[in-house]
């Protein structure tokens, strides 16, 4: 399949990646919209367009999701690969339901690695990209961060171990939206100039459009042949999709109202 049929397939099924996103927090009757409308784009490239994360795999490549918050963005990715029903996203947040506001694989056995607290995915991701090198396996490791994440020390100490172990095996995707709860995250933590700071720690750094399907998939080919740990900076949009959600950090967090969802699902076309 070539670059140009792949991206053709992947903002086809766009429009409905979003609307599962939408659905499961006006469900839930909460839920972090903005947050999972910026890295959806990311999500869907890396598991149905490149990684091996079909239910039919033999060997899986591996997933974390730093950003936990980000999981109906998850879940609308497991439904699409085949791991979950469309029925099954109803019960997001609900009690006893497999599908909780953050990862858990205590409960949902698709889900590789249990998230939540910024800070801790890259080092988790480090470490199995270091055990599956002492293992000589061919499996990759994605790790999907947040601006948040970049914020907490333990990140920049997990990019430090991974260029010192050589892990050429990790792929980190950072869905920079530059919002969070309580505005921009230059004025709460500038860690601006980004590309220079992963450069430095001997990362291979390539700076993309988040949204832009070919560049995503221009960037995991680059990794591919990278002798060093890579690191893709995404920019993005909080909220991206939704007119009035974009770029918001009233968005972050919150609530999903009838006439907003069904208002959000004629802007994608979904009923």
């Amino acid at each position: 399949m070539t670059i140009e049929t792949t991206v053709e397939n992947l903002k086809q099924r766009s429009p409905v990646l979003r609307s599962r996103i939408l659905r499961m927090i006006h469900e839930a009757g909460s839920g972090h919209p903005g947050g999972s409308l910026s890295v959806i784009d990311l999500l869907a490239t890396v598991m149905i367009a490149w990684g091996r994360f079909s239910p039919h795999a033999v060997e899986k490549d591996w997933l974390v999701l730093g950003k936990g918050h980000a999981a109906p963005a998850y879940y609308a990715v497991l439904c699409e690969l085949g791991y979950l029903t469309e029925e099954e996203l109803f019960t997001y947040r609900k009690a006893d339901s497999r599908l909780q506001g953050h990862p858990d694989r205590r409960k949902l056995p698709a889900v590789q690695v249990t998230t939540g607290h910024l800070g801790q995915g890259l080092s988790i991701g480090a470490g199995i990209a270091l055990g599956e090198k002492m293992l000589n396996s061919e499996k990759k490791v994605y790790v999907i961060l947040g601006d948040g994440d970049l914020h907490e020390g333990q990140t920049w100490e997990a990019v430090m171990a991974s260029s010192h172990f050589h892990l050429t095996n990790l792929i980190t995707l950072v869905d920079l939206n530059g919002l969070s709860q309580h505005g921009k995250t230059e004025r709460i933590m500038n860690v601006e100039p980004l590309a220079e700071k992963w450069k430095a720690f001997g990362w291979t750094t390539i700076s993309i459009d988040g949204h832009r399907y070919e560049q995503i998939l221009e960037g995991l080919q680059e990794a591919s042949f990278s002798g060093s740990p890579t690191v893709l900076l995404c920019r993005t949009i909080k909220g991206k999709g939704i007119s009035f959600m974009e770029n918001n950090p009233l968005w972050h967090s919150r609530d999903l109202p009838t006439d907003l969802y069904e208002k959000a699902l004629l802007e994608l076309g979904q009923k």
